[in-house]
């Protein structure tokens, strides 16, 4: 850490200058062994992946595996394997890593944007870009949010948001998508290039990707799948969603309907059968959220990032992409019940009108 360095390098500048004040030498020296001890003392700061002690075909290290995978839950973009390519391209594994611009730990983070996305995600008692569980899942969760930030510009979006995530997402829209600066496309090709390797380290698929959900019938539509039909759905303006959270959920995942009357049906059957995940905080990506609403209840569509696709909540009939929050702190107030796996065993086959 930078903070034990520089305390050594001024317990030697103290040793020095006694030294020489015994000796009776000139101020000069006294500059002059202030400069040395600049130059020679404190090491000059070298590039983010010399600094990592990780060979180039080094495998990912076995601790930080499973904070990978847990993170790659926030949303279905960030997977397990592009956010371990990510974290090799930033810092080549070291949770001590500090570059030249002074952004700090595994995933690099400056301190405006630590300050705004850190958290103590492992519930030690403090948060910090050095603790490999708070700076993964800060990257994480910051990643997913630059995919729906940046998701209207041109480009590949896994480039656009790796783009924002180097150099920060106001300069890549005043841009209009990936700037041309060396740096952010060498990052951009640092990541593309390792991404094949992490690809086959996590061959199992992401869970948030792949939806690894107990399921007692698979979807017409995959995680992913349902996901991008619920943000064309709601860039569509379609008004035929009034009161209709349920059909909207199941129509995102391919059914012509859901085959049960209410959400609040949904939930107490996902209640029975053990799939219900009652006030988890962090639901996956793909996963359907309940809420007590009154008798009928409501659900809404997780996308992944903290935010979710959800009816009526802005414009009656309507649907929106809007922070988790809104639904419990907005004018709405409703009381979050918890998550449960797009499981839709009566629901009806057909020609779905999401997406």
């Amino acid at each position: 850490m930078r903070g034990a360095g520089e305390h050594a390098s001024g317990q030697r500048g103290d040793a020095v200058m006694r030294s020489l004040w015994a000796l009776g030498a000139p101020p000069a020296a006294f500059l002059l062994a202030l400069g040395a001890l600049v130059i020679v003392g404190t090491p000059a700061p070298d590039s983010r992946a010399a600094t990592a002690g990780l060979a180039p075909d080094a495998p990912m290290p076995d601790a930080y595996r499973a904070l990978v995978i847990a993170a790659a839950r926030h949303c279905a973009e960030a997977d397990a394997p592009l956010l371990a390519a990510q974290l090799d391209a930033e810092s080549g594994w070291d949770p001590d890593a500090v570059s030249p611009a002074g952004a700090e730990g595994l995933a690099q983070f400056t301190d405006d944007t630590w300050a705004r996305w850190g958290r103590d995600a492992d519930h030690d008692g403090r948060a910090s870009p050095f603790d490999p569980a708070d700076a993964i899942d800060a990257q994480a969760r910051y990643l997913c949010f630059l995919f729906d930030d940046v998701a209207d510009l041109p480009g590949n979006p896994v480039d656009v948001a790796l783009a924002a995530y180097n150099a920060g997402p106001a300069r890549v829209r005043t841009h209009g998508g990936i700037p041309e600066l060396p740096e952010t496309r060498a990052y951009i090709d640092t990541v593309n290039a390792l991404l094949p390797r992490y690809r086959a380290a996590f061959s199992a698929g992401s869970p948030a990707r792949d939806c690894a959900f107990s399921l007692t019938r698979d979807n017409p539509r995959t995680c992913q799948e349902a996901i991008d039909a619920a943000r064309r759905e709601a860039r569509s303006g379609s008004g035929a969603w009034y009161r209709r959270c349920l059909a909207f959920v199941a129509e995102s995942y391919g059914w012509a309907a859901s085959g049960e009357p209410t959400a609040r049906a949904a939930w107490d059957r996902m209640v029975r059968s053990g799939l219900a995940h009652r006030s988890d905080p962090r639901p996956p990506a793909g996963a359907l959220l309940f809420y007590d609403s009154g008798d009928a209840g409501h659900v809404a569509l997780h996308l992944g990032g903290g935010r979710v696709a959800t009816n009526d909540i802005i414009a009656s009939g309507h649907i929106d992409i809007v922070p988790l929050d809104d639904l419990t702190d907005g004018r709405w107030r409703l009381t979050y019940l918890g998550w449960a796996p797009p499981d839709f065993p009566h629901a009806a086959e057909g020609p779905s009108r999401v997406g």
